[in-house]
């Protein structure tokens, strides 16, 4: 039986395995096991950023209030996709329901007043170009607060049944104020 031996100044101790246990160490794997916090935790950024970028995306449609749908249609395909990660039964009316409350608890204070940006784009020429200058970082960072607020809520147990308005406005103003800065011009990121 051929047997590996990798020395103790690699790994910092002895450490030996036949052929056949490397070979079982390196085949990938078709299970994720959903305890693998971090692995779970990563999914859901990639998870997140994706859709604040379609988000973003979606703040160009010319059409006032035609971007709204697109985004909301993108946050809920969000919120879909962290249920089945997190293992949370998906149901499209609570999360409308729960988005809506907590939009509207925290967009005022957030923002300026969301629906004005896309309203303005119906402004021939001024308003196009202030919708496109402001709406797909809003859109993006919007998304993105969300989509944090539900990972962090699922990762701790919370369910769709358990995410109140009013117990994530708080949590979810600090996201949307990280986003605007995450997602605005000049941003790093």
């Amino acid at each position: 039986m051929l047997s590996l031996s990798i020395p103790k100044s690699a790994w910092g101790k002895d450490v030996n395995a036949t052929a056949g246990e490397v070979s079982a160490a390196l085949e990938p794997s078709d299970s994720l096991e959903p305890s693998d916090s971090e692995v779970r935790d990563k999914r859901a950024g990639h998870i997140i950023q994706s859709h604040a970028g379609y988000a973003a995306v979606s703040g160009l449609v010319p059409v006032p209030s035609l971007d709204i749908a697109a985004t909301t249609t993108i946050q809920l395909r969000m919120a879909s996709q962290l249920c089945e990660l997190y293992g949370i039964p998906f149901s499209k009316q609570a999360v409308k329901s729960t988005v809506a409350a907590m939009l509207s608890s925290v967009l005022p204070r957030a923002t300026i007043g969301y629906s004005a940006f896309s309203l303005v784009k119906g402004v021939p020429v001024v308003g196009t170009v202030l919708g496109v200058a402001t709406l797909p970082v809003l859109n993006a960072a919007v998304t993105w607060a969300l989509g944090r607020v539900f990972a962090w809520h699922f990762a701790r147990g919370g369910t769709l049944e358990t995410l109140t308005a009013e117990e994530m406005s708080e949590r979810l103003t600090e996201e949307v104020n990280a986003g605007k800065e995450r997602f605005s011009a000049g941003s790093s990121d």
